[in-house]
């Protein structure tokens, strides 16, 4: 009895491995159709676009010419590149403070705030992110107009003096401009966002904390916050990267003027592509850009972690 035994599981563990082989090759089967798409959809464009930054070439000149890392070194001493990334920056800040702080306020009162009128006040606020964003840059193009603008007629009624150059055309100013119409877009969808992960914390801790004297402001910043923290890192996240990516909306308002003071790394990437017919160095470009979204995406993701 021992002796078959023994025979028996040698057979089982000579019969192991063959079928781990039959496992992992109806894995990797299922799994190909979607690596091959991820590679001709992702890895190939990314690993072109690397590839592609180290020549000078445009995308009317099928003429490539071997530069290294000459477009890199020229980003470095390119004045536009560094204003384009300070704008992106300024975007990315404002952006996290208003639309996520913003979005946390308006959660907060449409989930504990307010009784009635709740669906009808979360519309208001989220009706311009379905927006077009060519729909939203005409509509404040009006509203930052100098002559017609009601901006300008309200700063005047309020006896201060509207911009002389107009909203969009100081430079001064342009992007805290810009930074406003971003906001103003997508705060509603951070506050929808927010919003569903206050509707998942559980009534009773709100009903603890009520007999343990806590008010309206305590029972936020200790049941609240804690529980939607995972929220929130995902919000900051989608902001941060939608910050270091915006394009459309500065294009639509003012095409990265004036004089390149609104320029973000999109738009001049998209500027040195099309205008200057300077495809390699826009590759090069896209490659900076790609790098930041990737270290931002990464330590939101270890921070995650972290408080997981």
């Amino acid at each position: 009895m021992t002796i078959f035994r023994r025979q028996q599981g040698q057979r089982q563990h000579g019969a192991s491995p063959s079928k781990h082989t039959r496992d992992t090759t109806s894995a990797l089967l299922l799994l190909a159709p979607a690596l091959i798409i991820f590679v001709a959809l992702v890895v190939y464009p990314l690993l072109n676009t690397v590839w592609l930054s180290l020549f000078d070439y445009g995308l009317t000149n099928p003429v490539r010419r071997f530069v290294g890392l000459a477009n890199y070194i020229e980003l470095g001493r390119d004045s536009v590149f560094w204003l384009s990334l300070k704008n992106n920056i300024i975007i990315l800040v404002g952006s996290v403070v208003i639309q996520v702080g913003l979005g946390l306020v308006f959660a907060a009162i449409l989930e504990r705030g307010i009784k009635h009128g709740v669906v009808i006040f979360r519309t208001i606020l989220f009706a311009p992110m379905v927006m077009s964003v060519v729909a939203v840059g005409l509509l404040w193009q009006l509203i930052y107009n100098p002559s017609i603008g009601i901006l300008s007629k309200a700063v005047a009624a309020l006896g201060l003096t509207p911009p002389s150059q107009g909203w969009l055309g100081d430079p001064d100013i342009v992007v805290y401009a810009i930074l406003g119409v971003a906001c103003w877009q997508y705060t509603g969808f951070m506050m929808v966002l927010l919003l569903a992960g206050m509707q998942s914390v559980g009534a009773e801790l709100y009903d603890a904390a009520t007999i343990d004297g806590a008010n309206d402001v305590q029972s936020f910043w200790y049941i609240t916050i804690p529980s939607i923290r995972n929220v929130l890192i995902v919000a900051v996240l989608i902001t941060m990267i939608g910050a270091f990516k915006v394009f459309d909306i500065v294009y639509v308002l003012t095409l990265g003027g004036p004089a390149n003071a609104s320029q973000v790394l999109g738009t001049y990437l998209f500027q040195n592509a099309f205008t200057f017919n300077r495809a390699g160095y826009a590759n090069a470009i896209a490659v900076v850009l790609l790098l930041f979204t990737l270290i931002l995406g990464l330590l939101q993701l270890r921070f995650s972690r972290r408080q997981a």
